[in-house]
């Protein structure tokens, strides 16, 4: 392991570039360890920085919501009682009676996996944001879920199959109760292909390739002349 000094939070091992930061302390409850370390998969020093930027801005905007959400909007001694005005006007489900509806309307003929993974992904939303009417959640609150996730190192693919699933909740909720659209967990950015790009194979360095055509030969030869 050998730490860099041309990035921040990035250090390289056996050449392959790592981002690395600490968890701050007044935020370690929300986490398993004391230490976010993701392997950017890269040797490049360019495409390394670019990843680690865009990790350190998502990490930085999921924290301050962690923190406004454990110590209070800073901004709320300015609004009266408005978010909660706004929950005691809504006539929507919360997200937990969105769920039990969603899943005791389809679960039928599926299997346990179906009710686990509805469970799961409402489970993620409620400890970040709390279990609220359904279209009382933001835009601001359904991208730091998504920020969680790429903080704690989750593909792409998993990242979208958790919002499909809060998506298709709402969504089914928003149907059967005849509710105005929610569109707050639709279209959510998931970012420029990062995890493509992570996954993207690294070319075999030359000096192997050689090595292996040279066994091969070597090969080759032992098997004309036996």
């Amino acid at each position: 392991m050998r730490w860099t000094k041309e990035a921040p939070y990035l250090y390289r091992k056996r050449g392959v570039f790592y981002f690395s930061r600490r968890i701050p302390v007044d935020l370690e409850q929300h986490y398993s360890r004391s230490r976010i370390i993701i392997s950017l998969r890269t040797k490049s020093l360019k495409a390394a920085r670019a990843r680690s930027a865009s990790l350190a801005g998502n990490l930085d905007q999921t924290w301050l919501t962690l923190r406004w959400r454990d110590n209070g909007d800073p901004f709320d001694r300015f609004i009266v009682d408005q978010a909660d005005e706004s929950e005691s006007r809504s006539s929507a489900p919360t997200m937990t009676e969105a769920r039990d509806l969603y899943v005791q309307a389809k679960q039928n003929g599926r299997s346990i996996t179906f009710r686990q993974a509805a469970n799961r992904s409402v489970g993620h939303l409620i400890r970040l944001c709390g279990d609220k009417p359904i279209d009382i959640y933001t835009r601001v609150e359904a991208n730091a879920l998504r920020d969680k996730f790429v903080a704690q190192g989750l593909s792409k693919a998993s990242v979208k199959r958790t919002l499909n699933v809060i998506r298709a909740i709402v969504n089914f909720a928003v149907r059967e109760l005849g509710l105005d659209d929610v569109t707050t967990f639709s279209g959510i950015y998931l970012g420029d292909n990062i995890d493509n790009a992570i996954n993207k194979r690294i070319p075999v360095p030359t000096d192997e390739l050689r090595f292996i055509q040279s066994q091969c030969r070597n090969l080759n030869a032992a098997e004309a002349h036996p």
